[in-house]
């Protein structure tokens, strides 16, 4: 079956699912190096070492990622470090902390309850989405195929 991009009509496409992962690259690497160095205490010798360990990406595959859901311990650190630099100033003003509390409690509540409600109904329909799509390697549109070109 050849799926024909509704932009240029070229059939060179691909599931967005199958870019992202054939962009994705394990590295593992370790590397050492010996030095020496002349100055006015003699001759120095050092040694080094170091490993890299991680996950390269193309541009390709960035594009074509997945919908991301919604995190909750990075958002959550950032407003407890907004209120931790927001409560020094105020430090003496009882009225001005309990504020900065308040909000603190309302930020972290109200972003805990739209990062459920993001995971657990609007991400779904955006992940199937992004299952079902395409994208042409020749212009980079992305594209659903129609129900009449799925089946024929």
């Amino acid at each position: 079956m050849s799926l024909e991009c509704p932009a240029c009509h070229s059939e060179n496409t691909n599931k967005l699912a199958l870019t992202y992962e054939a962009g994705l690259s394990d590295v593992k690497t370790r590397t050492s190096g010996v030095g020496v160095g002349i100055g006015r205490g003699g001759i120095g010798l050092g040694i080094g070492g170091g490993k890299t360990k991680g996950t390269a990406q193309t541009q390709a595959s960035q594009r074509a990622a997945p919908p991301p859901k919604k995190k909750l311990i990075k958002p959550l650190l950032i407003i407890f470090a907004i209120v931790i630099v927001l409560s020094f100033p105020f430090s003496g003003n009882k009225v001005i902390q309990d504020v900065i509390t308040l909000s603190w409690i309302a930020a972290s509540a109200g972003w805990i309850a739209w990062a459920f409600y993001f995971n657990i109904k609007l991400w779904p329909p955006l992940k199937r989405t992004w299952d079902q799509s395409f994208i042409c390697n020749r212009c980079g549109n992305v594209f659903q195929p129609s129900a009449q070109e799925a089946i024929g």
